[in-house]
């Protein structure tokens, strides 16, 4: 289910999650189909293996419909509504087979071209969207039987609701901040899962700022490593290239 976007989107709603408008698309004539319900700006991708900002193109009553869909190369696609957001909220939660759980607190998020810059937790969000996204991931976890960690990325629209945007079981890159920033990091809860452990505390050290480091910010490392407000997290990675994902550095802001 969280590898394939109609199902997890299907799932949500038949949980009663809030989710943007979407169909199922399998050829250039169903998008035509679905363009002309939509009548406005979206998003057009491909229901597997995207990430950051990948497989996914936009689409407008304009576009060349036959030609934008030939570009995904996929006969597996969804098509969503563009949803004009005022941010983006992810949620963690960790799960054990019993169906206890505990919910990290939430991770405010900023992107820059599809791909995750920086996060800051824990969210300054309304109690409202908080609790609305805490019982959301709960409903998906239990849902799913979850055994381990599971992460869900929302939209916070204009009018201060929060909209389903996917999920991911494992380890999130918008909660890497728990390493320093919380009492047990993301990484520890998930292998005190695993064993079979209690949980560890969610607490947090206060405000945490994650931000990514891409192939093109590898010349800033050195400076980084220098500054013992810094927490740097390299991957070993070889080839630093433009948009890739080389590490992440972690710092308290409050």
């Amino acid at each position: 289910t969280a590898q394939h976007r109609i199902r997890e989107k299907s799932l949500a709603r038949d949980l009663e999650i809030d989710t943007p408008a979407f169909w199922h698309v399998k050829n250039a004539a169903s998008l035509h189909t679905a363009m002309a319900t939509l009548n406005k700006d979206g998003i057009l991708k491909t229901c597997t293996l995207g990430y950051d900002g990948k497989g996914q193109v936009k689409i407008s009553p304009i576009s060349d419909f036959d030609a934008v869909f030939a570009s995904l190369e996929s006969d597996d696609v969804i098509l969503e509504e563009m949803i004009p957001f005022t941010a983006e909220v992810s949620f963690l939660i960790a799960r054990t087979r019993d169906g206890s759980s505990r919910v990290f607190p939430a991770s405010l998020n900023q992107h820059k071209d599809g791909i995750l810059d920086q996060s800051v937790a824990p969210a300054a969000l309304d109690d409202k969207l908080i609790t609305a996204g805490t019982q959301a991931v709960t409903k998906l976890a239990d849902a799913l039987d979850l055994f381990g960690v599971m992460a869900l990325e929302c939209f916070i629209t204009d009018d201060n609701r929060l909209l389903f945007n996917e999920i991911a079981p494992r380890p999130h890159n918008s909660f890497h901040w728990t390493i320093e920033g919380s009492a047990t990091s993301q990484f520890t809860q998930l292998a005190r899962v695993l064993a079979g452990m209690p949980f560890g505390s969610v607490s947090t050290y206060g405000c945490w700022q994650m931000d990514n480091l891409l192939g093109e910010h590898m010349e800033n490392v050195p400076a980084l490593l220098a500054n013992d407000q810094v927490h740097v997290h390299l991957y070993g990675k070889s080839g630093a290239k433009k948009g890739r994902k080389m590490g992440h550095t972690n710092r308290q802001i409050g």
